[in-house]
């Protein structure tokens, strides 16, 4: 007789149970994501009133966000070395220390502060620096904290934490500004930056507490020997920008993601004169249908985060084509209202999808040492390029009208999808293997 006693143990397979640090470290995340966007989103509305306020013109909203545009490119370039010389979770901390200090700085402080434009303009674009700053220290960080997988369920789910605060923050602000008006609305902001930064150090506590690397004993002596060495010993910007454009994987990568986000960043700033002028749509309407796109961008996080590494080089496939389709079925359609609905969530997904598993690739296979370096001179080359694109769909615009640009931009999101099926295994391989890879004051790449 067969004994069956043993069977249920044999084929019964339990489910791998939620790690609990995993929620713990999540939970604060998105926590930590959503108090930064609070802080950002009552920073932004109160920088911009107090701008309309003093000079009456609304050409000057424009110079404080071109102004704080121009010195994020600034941040990029400068910033980089220093993030791999020095730790970046304290550098990450001391640009909330400065923010929240600025906040209250301006917002107790006498009216002479809040009352002259030229101190509003360069505090906002100080707040603009650090806030960059803060961008680039948290992007340099996570890869040094977790391992593969886990960074990219963090940059996922952080990504669907990022767009409910775009939706939360506005509606956030108003309430602050209508009960603080003026630059007291800064001591909000203040807050909610206290906040993230004590959901930073929860952040922190979890991820080193648990040890998440892959190899938590190798990596510990490695970044103590990264922390022991010559700063001087690490490569300079002139040379990482030498191997990144003799790298044929690298510049392959910088020239496509410079073209794709070029798209992307033109469509999506582009969406509401397009409503308004194209489709006679009213303003109400307009900003009501925007908030597709943010459903979109919920849903591309959850992608992300449920995607693993191996599976970032098909998102950045897909990703522009889904875009592409949804800005084509906008402006094609969109006289039609639930099409409009469709298109803006089509491209909502493909636009969150593919950003995010662009930034994986950096944070997974640059050069660990030189990741600050490595990813400041290609975020300048990203912010110009979209700069140029974003002026120049302006003027086209007002030249050939909305429907021609949308259908060109709709097309190249096309156009990007093909060059990134190009993008081959033969690349995606050599990325990790630079001659900054090898040198031995870089560390070698971190284990997927």
């Amino acid at each position: 007789m067969t004994d069956t006693s043993q069977q249920p143990t044999q084929t019964k397979k339990q489910a791998p149970a939620w790690p609990r640090w995993l929620g713990a470290l999540l939970a604060f995340y998105v926590a930590l994501t959503l108090a930064a966007a609070m802080s950002e989103g009552v920073y932004d509305i109160a920088f911009a009133n107090l701008a309309l306020d003093l000079s009456g013109l609304v050409s000057t909203i424009g110079i404080v966000y071109c102004v704080g545009y121009g010195v994020e490119v600034v941040a990029s370039l400068a910033i980089g070395p220093l993030l791999d010389r020095r730790d970046a979770g304290q550098v990450l901390v001391v640009s909330y220390l400065a923010k929240i200090g600025i906040f209250v700085l301006i917002g107790l402080s006498s009216s002479f502060l809040s009352s002259h434009l030229w101190t509003i303009v360069i505090a906002a674009a100080t707040v603009d620096f650090i806030h960059q700053v803060g961008e680039m220290a948290l992007f340099v960080l996570l890869p040094r904290l977790v391992d593969a997988h886990t960074l990219v369920k963090v940059q996922g789910i952080g990504a669907t934490a990022r767009s409910a605060g775009e939706i939360l923050s506005p509606v956030v602000a108003g309430l602050v500004i209508s009960l603080l008006p003026g630059a007291r609305g800064l001591i909000a902001a203040a807050g909610f930056q206290i906040l993230a930064l004590a959901l930073f150090a929860c952040v922190l506590a979890v991820a080193r507490h648990t040890g998440l690397r892959t190899k938590p004993d190798a990596t510990a002596e490695q970044e103590s020997e990264d922390d022991s060495a010559d700063p001087r010993a690490l490569p300079s910007r002139r040379e990482v920008a030498g191997t990144i454009l003799s790298s044929r994987p690298w510049h392959r990568y910088l020239i496509f993601h410079a073209l794709t986000v070029l798209a992307l960043s033109t469509v999506i700033l582009s969406w509401i004169p397009l409503m308004r002028e194209t489709l006679d749509m009213s303003a109400a309407a307009a900003g009501t249908f925007l908030a597709f796109s943010t459903v979109g961008a919920l849903l591309g996080g959850l992608v992300v985060a449920k995607s693993g590494p191996e599976r970032i080089f098909a998102s950045m496939r897909w990703a522009p084509a889904l875009a592409g389709v949804g800005t084509l079925t906008a402006v094609l359609l969109g006289s039609t209202r639930w099409p409009l609905a469709l298109g803006l969530i089509l491209f909502g997904l493909g636009f969150t999808v593919y950003l995010r598993s662009a930034g994986l690739v950096v944070q997974l296979h640059a050069p660990i040492a030189v990741l600050g370096t490595w990813n400041g001179q290609l975020d300048a080359v990203i912010r110009v390029v979209s700069a140029a694109g974003i002026l120049s769909a302006g003027f086209l615009f007002d030249l050939v009208g909305g429907h021609a640009v949308f259908v060109s931009l709709g097309f190249a999101l096309l156009v990007s999808a093909a060059l990134w099926t190009r993008f081959g295994q033969s690349d995606q391989r050599d990325l990790s293997a630079t001659p900054l890879h090898d040198s031995k004051a870089v560390p070698p790449a971190r284990d997927e």
